[in-house]
């Protein structure tokens, strides 16, 4: 057994089977890249007390916020690398809002192109996109607008200033709209407001496209969305560098959005709404290859 010094720790929030799946991804891939480290797996709520590990993986807002709380209160914690996943990019910097160069992450979000090719072979027919943006986000906004005329798409763009404002944006952008793009922003529609996003674009007749599984259950046409397995190998991936380093911190990665990609369908949405949508293999493999994926 290594020393705690030499092992990299994962950390995930609590039992569930996200988690558990997103771990088990890592482990699998760890004799191609953890250099004869020992990665150990243990509940976030546990930290150990004794000395710190080499680096520490963070799976899911919970264990994050928990290493960012043990960094801050104890010296010899307060340069440990850490990377976090499972964690949206506006979850993560709600909890480590300026963070130093060996805190890291894998976020969650998807690449905004990726949405945008989706819907171009998805929905062929449709090409305004509606999207709903926070007033502060001008960097996404512009990312959108770049992407979407890449695309040969429109942008139709509501900007929501707060929650009281959801509404009239959320009218404005569905009137031009030919489809709906929900981006995981906790800034403009949390998740008790999902649920009215979603009602408001079926009862208007436009097809809706999400970031996540759950909301496409809950009545998004399309979802477009990083699997637990996806996030843990690409943990692994960014890892693969920095351990091979002779100071693990020295290489540490950079924050990256998804690599992997996972596409699903709501049939019985598109039936509703009259969408002949090709199935999840088409899409994926249509996807991957604008993408020059293998």
């Amino acid at each position: 057994m290594q020393a705690a010094s030499e092992a990299v720790w994962v950390l995930p929030s609590d039992a569930s089977w996200a988690y558990t799946e997103s771990a088990a991804a890592l482990q699998a891939e760890w004799r191609q890249v953890g250099r004869g480290r020992e990665l150990k797996l243990l509940a976030a709520r546990d930290l150990p007390a004794g000395p710190p590990p080499a680096a520490v993986v963070t799976l899911g807002a919970t264990a994050l916020r928990m290493v960012m709380e043990r960094a801050a209160a104890q010296p010899e914690w307060a340069r440990v690398p850490v990377l976090s996943a499972l964690v949206p990019r506006d979850g993560f910097m709600a909890i480590w809002s300026r963070p130093p160069a060996w805190v890291s992450a894998a976020y969650l979000d998807q690449p905004v192109g990726r949405y945008l090719t989706l819907i171009r072979r998805a929905l062929p027919s449709l090409s305004k996109v509606g999207v709903l943006v926070h007033e502060d986000a001008l960097a996404q906004r512009q990312a959108l607008l770049k992407a979407a005329q890449d695309k040969g798409l429109s942008l139709v763009v509501g900007t929501v200033k707060g929650p009281d404002t959801l509404s009239a944006a959320l009218r404005a952008v569905l009137s031009e709209a030919d489809v709906l793009l929900i981006l995981p922003d906790s800034a403009v529609a949390d998740v008790s407001a999902l649920q009215h996003m979603l009602m408001t674009a079926y009862r208007q007749r436009v097809p809706v496209v999400s970031y996540s599984p759950a909301v496409v259950k809950a009545g998004a046409a399309l979802g477009l969305y990083a699997s637990p397995a996806q996030a843990g190998r690409q943990v692994a991936a960014m890892l693969k560098g920095a351990l091979s380093a002779p100071a693990v911190g020295a290489a540490w990665p950079t924050p990256r959005v998804a690599d992997g990609f996972t596409i699903a369908i709501n049939e019985q949405v598109c039936r509703s709404l009259g969408l002949d949508v090709p199935d999840v293999a088409v899409l994926t493999d249509a996807v991957r290859r604008e993408e020059g994926m293998r």
